[in-house]
């Protein structure tokens, strides 16, 4: 592995590549967080899934997300003062950043094994632990890592010093390997093979404590020359003593799979919960003072040794969301559902009126699982689910009143036309509705029987689109009459969306995606082999678009549905819904409250569009005045709508219909990075532009 060292330019550009999509709910981060350090009492970093490094510089009142460049899930960090500092991933990935985590660089560590453990003795020596004998050391800040001998068989999971020579790593096969020269040799004990050491922490050069598998634990008051065993109550690991009879560990509970911070008073064989459930990793700034991090995405803080202690993670709710509406660009609700401790299943809907800066639930447990929501203004809104309930609201949430009740029927997607006609999509085994209300809500009518209906859009009051399973279903009378388009498809079709009257698009099972250019009359197969199935659809133009799909996967088109690009940073976002309110600014809801926003379109700028052999260039670039945009040979010549957009996706000139070569002015613009965006009928592509 090359070097590579990532410049702050370098940083942006791969921002730009993957979090154009914001955390909205919960903040300031929801994925999982590995590890915990703080170089000083007030500033600390967390790092965890998705490249993500957090900093705080105020004992973790507030906490900044720092850019990395890559999407590789971080494990552990180590920060020997606030500015420097190491993190490492799977596969023998370290990166250090020397300015507080501004921007970062990879560094070389000659194995691709797995890391488990980190530990620096000052500024220029450290050590990682790793499988199969991996025991690298640097002892130049991390520039080179050369490994310590330790048995190639045995996988190292913990080291920790005592001072610059005196070092232990816990390993399997129960060995404690120990050097006296900082690691220029290691001296070993063997012990049983079937017992793995998880983790070691010394108090003093003499006294230590060891973790491993099966409750196992070890003592030593002699430097490791000899070591008491004994079998402790709960199984620990991530062990850290205050002194001989108090310590803090972290203990796995494998029969309801969380894991939380629990304490000993009696020098590890007894433990207790003290706090911090669901906790994996934790990290002392002083002897009451403990940080942790918790699925999914928590940050703890305790003052009293981690028996009370706050989240500094904000959410609000955990729900499965399915379905997201916004009436206009600052108010939206979205829907979802949850389990209780007994099993039981209940809807809910949250509310935002500031563009998803917060939201709050507005109803909780009134309903069963909720799937969808349609508000036709700020008050009057409705909601569907799974047991053939349909509500509405006429104060903006704070009241329901229940309009429909088809016991055993699941009612899919809700869409009005205007305040008084609106449709809902159903099945019920086997067989599928369309219902309509012409009165807003308070009568429903069956306009179509058979097969399921999973979605539905109307383009206008008389022109709209359902789906079945193997077609697509038109009207152009308001539903009186439907006309049923076969679709030559082999999975089942899940979600429609038109752009305009001609041009509209499916998505289902098995990466099935059709467009159509006259109406749905017919359809172009575009279906890609993703392994994936699209669940909801989203276009905001005949160019870009969105969609979501399950096993976690989330995708963005810029050409109208010929290529798409996975958004890797958005995985695990469950099975999610897109929805937008305008051409820039979008909402992704999913599993377990999840909430991403996006004020650039979810800009991607993917690799093709850097090529030479693209249809544009720019020049002079660096620019300090104006730059020309002109075609090259294979462009089409079609007039061309430009726009700039700054590093945070946010747009700072747009000039429309140019003829190339074209000429912009940039003398207003801040020196910096920028992005042209040039957009014809039937392409985009991205350049970027160094403003001096």
């Amino acid at each position: 592995m090359k070097k590579l060292f990532i410049s702050a330019v370098l940083i942006l550009l791969a921002l730009a590549s993957f979090s154009q999509w914001n955390w909205s709910n919960p903040s300031p981060f929801g994925w999982y967080l590995s590890d915990v350090h703080f170089p000083d009492e007030q500033t600390g970093y967390i790092v965890g899934e998705k490249g993500v490094v957090l900093k705080t510089t105020d004992a973790g009142t507030n906490w900044e997300i720092k850019p990395t460049g890559t999407l590789c899930n971080l494990k552990m960090v180590w920060f020997t003062d606030i500015e420097t500092g190491f993190v490492t991933g799977n596969g023998g990935f370290i990166m250090k950043t020397s300015d507080g985590g501004d921007t970062w660089q990879e560094l070389e560590s000659g194995t691709t094994e797995n890391f488990n453990d980190i530990f620096f003795i000052n500024s220029t020596t450290g050590f990682i632990a790793g499988m199969n004998g991996q025991l690298l050391r640097t002892t130049d800040g991390g520039e080179t890592w050369n490994r310590a001998f330790i048995n190639i068989y045995s996988d190292v999971y913990s080291v920790h010093f005592v001072n610059e020579n005196v070092g232990y790593a816990a390993a399997s096969m129960r060995t404690v390997y120990k050097t006296i020269n900082g690691g220029d040799t290691w001296t070993s004990t063997s012990g049983d093979p079937y017992l793995e050491l998880l983790s070691i922490f010394f108090l003093t050069p003499n006294t230590g404590y060891v973790a491993g598998n099966h409750n196992f634990m070890m003592k030593t008051t002699n430097g490791g020359e000899s070591w008491t065993h004994f079998q402790s109550n709960l199984p620990i690991d991530h062990i850290h003593f205050i002194n001989e009879q108090t310590g803090y560990a972290l203990s796995y509970d494998t029969f309801i799979g969380v894991s939380q911070l629990v304490k000993t008073t009696n020098g590890g064989t007894t433990w207790i919960p003290v706090g911090m459930d669901h906790c994996v990793s934790y990290f002392f700034t002083s002897e009451n003072t403990v940080f942790g991090t918790a699925f999914p995405g928590k940050i703890y803080k305790s003052t009293d040794a981690g028996v009370s202690y706050v989240n500094y993670t904000t959410t609000v709710t955990e729900s499965d969301l399915r379905d997201v509406h916004f009436i206009d660009e600052n108010t939206g609700y979205a829907v979802g559902h949850y389990y209780d401790d007994s099993g039981l299943n209940y809807g809910q809907v949250i509310k935002t009126t500031n563009a998803g800066e917060s939201w709050q639930i507005i109803d909780d447990g009134q309903f069963e699982h909720l799937v969808s929501v349609y508000f036709t203004d700020v008050n009057v809104g409705y909601i569907s689910g799974w047991n053939g309930e349909i509500f509405k609201t006429t104060d903006g949430g704070q009241s329901w009143d229940n309009l429909l009740d088809i016991p055993g029927t699941t009612l899919r997607d809700l869409t009005f036309v205007n305040e008084n006609t609106g449709y809902v999509a159903g099945e019920y085994i086997g067989t599928g509705t369309i219902l309509r209300t012409n009165d807003g809500g308070i009568s429903w009518n069956s306009v179509f029987e058979g097969s399921p209906v999973r979605g539905i859009h109307f383009v206008d009051e008389n022109l709209g689109f359902a789906i079945l399973s193997y077609a697509v279903l038109k009207t152009e009378n308001g539903g009186d009459d439907w006309i049923e388009i076969p679709i030559n498809n082999n999975g089942i079709l899940l979600d429609v969306f038109f752009v305009n009257q001609n041009v509209g698009f499916v998505c289902g099972f098995a990466g099935d995606f059709y467009k159509t250019t006259d109406g749905g009359e017919t359809w172009i197969n575009l279906s890609q082999q993703f392994g994936k199935s699209f669940l909801s659809i989203y276009f905001v133009n005949e160019s870009d678009g969105y969609m979501c799909g399950d096993n976690c996967s989330f995708y963005q088109t810029s050409n109208g549905g010929l290529n798409w690009t996975s958004i890797d940073y958005l995985s695990c976002i469950g099975y999610g819904t897109v929805y937008f309110t305008n051409e820039l600014t979008g909402y992704i809801v999913g599993d377990e409250g999840r909430i991403f926003k996006t004020t650039n379109g979810g800009l991607v700028f993917a690799e093709q569009n850097m090529k030479p052999e693209s249809g544009y260039s720019l020049f002079p670039n660096p620019a300090n005045s104006t730059v020309t945009i002109e075609t090259i040979a294979n462009s089409s010549g079609l007039p061309v709508n430009i726009s700039i957009l700054n590093c945070n996706g946010m747009l700072v000139k747009t000039e429309k219909q140019k003829v190339l070569p074209h000429q912009i002015d940039i003398n207003n613009l801040a020196t910096g990075i920028y992005f042209l965006r040039i957009e014809t009928a039937k392409s985009v592509e991205i350049r970027k532009l160094v403003k001096m």
